[in-house]
């Protein structure tokens, strides 16, 4: 009896989480871009470097263009962004270069679960990146010209 008791008890208290999706700093595939004519967003090279080799240590490197979203422009990236690398962004149009540092990951909780939550709520959010040294905040990567 305690045993089913105690079933339902945890089942019950499950059920009471908010159930969303919480977008992790492991499934960055986007990059935001305010401000550019969209003419010069139209080839862009992505290179990704081991973290702090002063970017002269290449991982991989893809091409994409923007996609205009509004205000902004996004580019999908091909692969996704990993924080534990240091990033070039290429425009081959104008020859403009921004390089992406600095990536700074905290953990949170994804769902509100009353009065527990469980390890596998919480998940990593980026919290700041460097654009061209400068710190920018935000769980999403923007860039402004």
């Amino acid at each position: 009896m305690l045993t089913i008791l105690t079933t339902v008890l945890l089942l019950s208290i499950n059920a009471c989480c908010t159930k969303k999706y919480c977008i992790s700093s492991d499934e960055i595939h986007e990059i935001e871009f305010y401000n550019f004519p969209h003419a010069n967003l139209d080839t862009i090279v992505l290179i990704s470097y081991v973290k702090n080799s002063n970017f002269t240590t290449a991982i991989d490197s893809s091409t994409t263009q923007a996609n205009k979203t509004g205000n902004y422009s996004t580019v999908y990236t091909k692969n996704k962004i990993i924080t534990t690398y240091d990033y070039k962004i290429k425009f081959l149009s104008t020859s403009q270069v921004f390089a992406l540092t600095g990536f700074e990951i905290e953990k949170q909780g994804c769902n509100a679960c009353f009065p527990y939550r469980p390890e596998s709520d919480y998940y990593n959010i980026l919290s700041a990146y460097q654009v061209n040294g400068q710190r920018q905040t935000g769980n999403r990567i923007r860039i402004y010209q």
